[in-house]
């Protein structure tokens, strides 16, 4: 019974690791399509302002 109840908690405890890593992983997700985002246009414009993209 005794090692029952720390499987539960050594389970319990390994899930909420797992939830706090996950957490963290999807509140950078923002930020880091936003970069994706900032970069993908600097070098569709060729990393100069006012520059279509297409050599005009």
């Amino acid at each position: 019974m005794d090692s029952a109840i720390l499987w539960l908690l050594g389970a319990a405890g390994v899930l909420s690791i797992a939830l706090f890593v996950l957490k963290g992983l999807l509140d950078q997700l923002p930020d880091l399509a936003q970069s994706w985002h900032r970069a993908r246009h600097a070098f569709s414009n060729d990393g100069r302002p006012g520059s279509g993209g297409d050599g005009t």
